[in-house]
């Protein structure tokens, strides 16, 4: 290759600013940490806008355009690494700005389908990419992802063909593209649109959803929703996650490594048992969530709130003990963790689910300010982390994990004050048949009537031979 000069230690160093050994690109610092907010750079701004749009538009088809993006963008990664760090940045970007529209669209697609006896579990078992059902094939899967990657990054890595990690983009993006043929094939926007649904399942899912008169939204209630404390509960939830998940996940090797010692060949198999946790614990109280619901007269306000609370309190006491841990306790460290995550991972039954319930129709909407409010801050938290542990010490860490105390305890009391679990007035389909019970002699009669038109004109009459109308 053109354009490059060998220094002291054997490295070619190429005037784009990086070094190259043996098929390995290495990047100073300062463009390391750019490269990785560069995927929060596009995720954040991107959120928003496809957060409104995704109860306007075909959703299914927008995010199989999303994936192919970036399953395409990914794919050439490789390559465009030997160009240049910033053309590198720029994929980054991309591939933050097609993320940002695959949860709001993943969300928005959840309130047409989940009926609310099953919210909870379809939400969290969404979120960790092990819902069976055809409508679940494709979207986040975080939790599953993220096991993969610690477990089989290193192991691809040792493939001895170009120094192996170009093989990752490629593996992934073709296990990528094998859920995109089975979400195109199998994923409907609507249960009424799909051809195999029973209609014993399509009347279960239609008795316990919102009805609308469209399927599609025309106006958004801006100032409404923006100066509702529903709104902002729900919001604050998906942020205190975020906040949680930055320094605890995307942290975490960091912490084994320099406080736990662990050797960096076995530091992504402990980071993956960790996140064993994580997926067993939004599966577990996923379905606890909605049995409670289904057994108890427990309101959906009080449901989500307590899921909340014990997801984050519950999860203090066992972060504050492994504050005080260091190598020599390096395996009760790993179980810790893993139960940490297992605990905290009863939030997802808490704010995860709430945007369906206080917002049918605008969950999408939600989901993408929750994210772009959430991308900012995990770009920043990153950053901090960084800054309390400049030596790495368990000492250091224990502040953060302080600080993670303190968001929890935060995040608690804001849910708890600010949550709803009933759907908002400004969220309500104007022009829908609502239900409207009125007594007729000593009989209550339910009586169908539009918010916009008066009665419905397949009312009966009220009044009937010597019936008379009590006030």
């Amino acid at each position: 290759m053109s354009g490059k000069r060998q220094n002291n230690s054997g490295h070619l160093t190429c005037p784009r600013g990086f070094t190259l050994q043996d098929n390995y690109v290495y990047w100073d610092s300062t463009m390391e940490g750019l490269l990785i907010a560069g995927y929060y750079i596009g995720l954040g701004p991107a959120s928003l806008p496809f957060g409104v749009i995704s109860g306007k538009i075909n959703v299914k088809s927008m995010m199989i355009g999303l994936t192919v993006i970036m399953v395409v963008t990914s794919a050439l990664t490789p390559v465009l690494t030997f160009v240049s760090p910033y053309v590198v940045l720029v994929t980054r970007i991309i591939v933050g700005i097609s993320a940002g529209g695959l949860e709001p669209g993943a969300t928005q697609l959840l309130s047409d389908w989940a009926p609310l006896p099953e919210r909870a579990q379809m939400m969290v078992l969404v979120e960790t990419g092990l819902n069976r059902c055809s409508i679940f094939f494709l979207v986040t899967a975080n939790s599953i992802g993220a096991i993969f990657n610690f477990l089989l990054s290193g192991l691809i890595c040792s493939i001895p063909v170009l120094g192996g990690w170009p093989f990752i983009y490629y593996i992934f993006g073709g296990v990528n593209l094998l859920a995109l043929v089975l979400f195109g094939l199998f994923v409907y926007n609507k249960p009424s649109k799909h051809p195999r649904i029973t209609p014993m399942e399509l009347d279960l899912i239609e008795k316990h959803r919102d009805k609308r008169s469209v399927d599609t939204v025309s106006h958004i209630p801006w100032l409404k929703m923006l100066t509702s404390s529903a709104f902002w509960g729900c919001v604050l939830g998906f942020i205190t996650s975020g906040i949680i998940f930055m320094i605890m996940a995307i942290c975490l090797p960091l912490y084994i490594e320099q406080v736990l010692k662990f050797d960096p060949t076995v530091n992504g198999a402990v980071s993956a048992i960790v996140f064993v946790g994580r997926v067993a614990g939004a599966v577990v109280f996923g379905y606890l969530a909605d049995i409670v619901y289904s057994k108890t007269r427990l309101s959906i306000r009080h449901l989500r709130k307590l899921f909340q609370v014990a997801g984050l309190l519950g999860s203090v006491p066992i972060i504050i003990w492994i504050g005080f841990l260091d190598e020599r306790d390096r395996v009760l460290a790993v179980v810790l963790m893993t139960l940490y995550w297992f605990i905290v991972s009863a939030m997802n039954s808490g704010f995860r689910a709430n945007p369906a319930d206080i917002a049918p129709r605008f969950a999408g909407l939600i989901n993408g300010i929750s994210i772009a409010l959430t991308a900012i801050l995990s770009a920043i938290a990153p950053l901090i982390v960084t800054a309390i542990t400049p030596n790495g010490t368990a000492e250091e860490w224990q502040r953060v994990f302080y600080g993670v105390v303190g968001v929890s305890v935060l995040g608690s009391v804001v849910f708890v004050i600010l949550a709803s679990g009933e759907e908002q007035e400004w969220a309500k389909d104007p022009k829908i048949v609502t239900d409207m019970v009125i007594r007729v002699s000593d009989k209550e009669i339910t009586i169908s009537k539009s918010h916009q038109n008066g009665l419905d004109l397949e009312s009966k009459p009220l009044l009937s031979n010597n019936n008379r109308l009590h006030a």
